[in-house]
């Protein structure tokens, strides 16, 4: 494919995707498919959430487009997308359930039918067979808000062993080791991506940053024509996404837009750089890329950890969160948040092409800004939440003692003189 096809691609992309997104906008608000404020997210109204459809629908037009799907099987998969999402915002969840299994059937048969001698091959039709698995997952809890998390963490590893099975794992370390490597690379970016869906604009512009530097990487670097393809339609149909969500949005990607998100770009990363025997730092350019979702999810669990607070919780107390309370408006935080991914970016592509010496340095640099910023919002995050859980120690305490000495006279005597 010529660049001039390429650039028609992508651009048609974009187009389909904000098309797409703007019909989605109406149909969540006509039946009610809203994500209404609640204390523990940071918007303030009710919002269309169906942006996760709208992006993978577009996602793949697109790669249809490129010739990386064939057309039969984008086909069956846009029409069981739209018969099952109908359904289960209908409220027919047996149903909507029976659909799902059943496209995603229709299009493991259909690559059965289409490559009867070499199955195994079309690596990217059977990873967006995967990817139809975490989508449907995301949107049935986008829907009931309660799906516990044992059983999207199922349907990932289900997902998983899809992606490893035919994409492939890791090579730079023993075959059973890299088989596990790549499970909880793949795991940890789709929870990543989903943990910072939390402002307006902040998990699918992540998302855009990195699916473009992939592609420019794979283009440019590594010499990957058809990793580069499929990275720039991810990033074109997100630029076609964003003007709907950033900065004001009228519509959420949902759970079914940010896992998809974290289960392509995963595996993206395995196929640019893992699969080689060789240890060399390039191994390092997708865990540098995504570095940003790696951090908060980092920071997020380990002062949830320290306060006490269960890990699986949503709270306002993400990276992005803090930089507000820092005094950032939510659209500048936003807009920080992607100028140090576009930086580390940057510092990634040096990194690729210098020797080993200055390759350290700078990947110290890149590791000390994410450092000083972790240091700096921990301080406001034990200002927030250290400080109301010593409160709420004391106040359980002195309920407990009004419950005690309430009981018998003497324990109030005794607790006092202990006390």
């Amino acid at each position: 494919m010529n660049q001039s096809t390429l650039l028609l691609s992508l651009t048609i992309g974009a187009i389909i995707s904000f098309i797409i997104t703007r019909i989605l906008i109406k149909q969540a608000i006509r039946y009610n498919i809203v994500d209404k404020p609640r204390a523990d997210r940071f918007h303030t109204k009710t919002t269309a959430l169906m942006g996760g459809i709208a992006i993978v629908m577009s996602f793949i037009i697109g790669a249809t487009l490129l010739e990386i799907l064939p057309l039969l099987w984008s086909s069956i998969a846009v029409c069981g997308i739209t018969l099952s999402i109908y359904l289960l915002f209908n409220n027919k969840r047996r149903r909507a359930i029976a659909s799902c299994f059943i496209t995603v059937l229709l299009c493991t048969a259909s690559i059965l039918y289409l490559y009867p001698e070499n199955v195994v091959e079309n690596q990217y039709v059977w990873l967006f067979t995967g990817g139809l698995i975490i989508f449907f997952t995301g949107a049935f809890d986008d829907k009931s808000k309660a799906m516990e998390p044992k059983v999207k963490l199922f349907f990932q590893i289900v997902a998983g062993s899809i992606a490893i099975t035919v994409v492939g794992s890791a090579e730079f370390l023993p075959p059973v080791l890299s088989q596990l490597f790549t499970f909880f690379w793949i795991i940890g970016v789709i929870n990543a991506l989903n943990l910072i869906d939390n402002m307006n604009g902040l998990s699918p512009g992540v998302a855009a940053l990195i699916a473009l530097s992939f592609g420019i990487f794979a283009n440019i670097y590594f010499n990957n024509v058809e990793v580069a393809a499929v990275s720039l339609m991810l990033a074109a149909v997100l630029i076609g996404f964003l003007p709907n969500n950033f900065p004001n949005a009228r519509i959420f990607m949902g759970d079914s837009g940010s896992m998809f998100l974290g289960y392509i770009l995963s595996m993206i990363g395995v196929s640019l750089s893992w699969q080689t025997p060789e240890i060399n730092i390039g191994i390092l350019t997708p865990i540098l890329l995504i570095s940003y979702p790696i951090f908060d999810v980092t920071f997020v669990t380990i002062n949830r950890i320290r306060s006490g607070r269960p890990i699986y919780v949503g709270g306002k107390d993400h990276s992005s969160h803090l930089l507000v309370k820092y005094g950032l408006s939510p659209r500048n935080a936003v807009l920080l948040i992607y100028a140090l991914c576009t930086l580390t970016a940057f510092i990634t592509y040096y990194i690729n092409t210098l020797d080993f010496a200055y390759a350290s340095t700078a990947l110290s640099v890149i590791v000390f800004t994410f450092s000083i910023l972790g240091l700096m919002l921990t301080k406001l995050h034990d200002k927030e939440y250290m400080k109301k859980k010593s409160e709420t120690v004391i106040g359980q305490e002195s309920e407990d003692v009004t419950r005690i000495t309430s009981i018998t006279p003497n324990v109030s005597k005794k607790y006092r003189k202990v006390d």
